[in-house]
């Protein structure tokens, strides 16, 4: 058989698309007052200004002719720009098919942090240490004005997942590029997968917005600034109460 040099790619890693969903899945269970989608002004947003639709919560990222060995990773920042509720964000990871002579499902291994905190490790659709398939992940609490990252990274490290190729005729060199045989001694492989993020919103009840205005909680300072100065001015008026008592005196005594 006719061995082929080729550098093998996808023909389309679609990661995280949206809610054209093939195969049908069981709602994930929700905590007590989650919806999917984000309230206004409760955002995120990755490093190329991609942001989560508010409407469904859906995120979008695409990965075409991923290669095998290659960290692709994102970074979505979480933030509340709202003065006067606090949420909680929850995510989950919906897949949605798979198809091609690479089963990336199996051949790609997924990682999440949260500021920095590794919390999940494994397949590319949610299923690891933690089943994000049935259970949301909590993301924390946002107060006005908070901000956490949440980050990925998704790599292709495992050969042994390529279907109707000959094993025996691969090669990984110096450059990551591999000697295959593809159905019908073709050279070419591919495979493809699509899976959607999914967050949720939930307003904390319990949290009281700070109290605004010149004797809020505090305001210390600005307090004893204004008592002074209510000091001072009526201090002043009573000056000027005497001088004009003193000045009608001597006016009286002159007469």
């Amino acid at each position: 058989m006719r061995v082929k040099r080729i550098l093998t790619t996808l023909s389309s890693c679609l990661l995280l698309l949206s809610s054209n969903c093939i195969t049908a899945f069981a709602e994930v269970a929700l905590p007590e007052g989650a919806v999917k989608g984000l309230p206004e002004k409760l955002t995120a947003m990755d490093s190329d200004g991609n942001a989560v639709s508010s409407d469904t919560g859906e995120y979008f990222f695409r990965v075409e002719e991923m290669q095998y060995g290659v960290a692709y990773t994102k970074d979505v920042q979480l933030m509340n720009l709202r003065d006067d509720k606090a949420y909680h964000i929850y995510f989950s990871v919906e897949p949605l098919f798979k198809a091609g002579d690479i089963d990336l499902e199996k051949g790609c291994e997924c990682t999440f942090w949260l500021d920095g905190q590794e919390f999940y490790n494994g397949s590319v659709t949610g299923i690891g240490n933690l089943d994000l398939t049935k259970e949301v992940y909590d993301c924390g609490l946002y107060k006005p004005g908070d901000s956490h990252t949440l980050k990925c990274s998704v790599i292709w490290n495992d050969l042994d997942v390529l279907s109707n190729v000959d094993n025996g005729y691969r090669l990984i060199d110096r450059e990551g590029e591999h000697v295959l045989v593809g159905p019908n001694a073709s050279g070419y492989v591919h495979g493809e997968i699509e899976f959607k993020w999914l967050f949720y919103a939930a307003v904390d009840e319990d949290f009281d917005p700070p109290k605004t205005g010149l004797f809020a909680a505090g305001n210390t300072f600005w307090i004893y600034a204004a008592a002074v100065l209510a000091a001072m001015s009526g201090g002043m008026l009573l000056l000027i109460l005497l001088k004009k008592r003193e000045k009608k005196k001597e006016d009286t005594n002159e007469a």
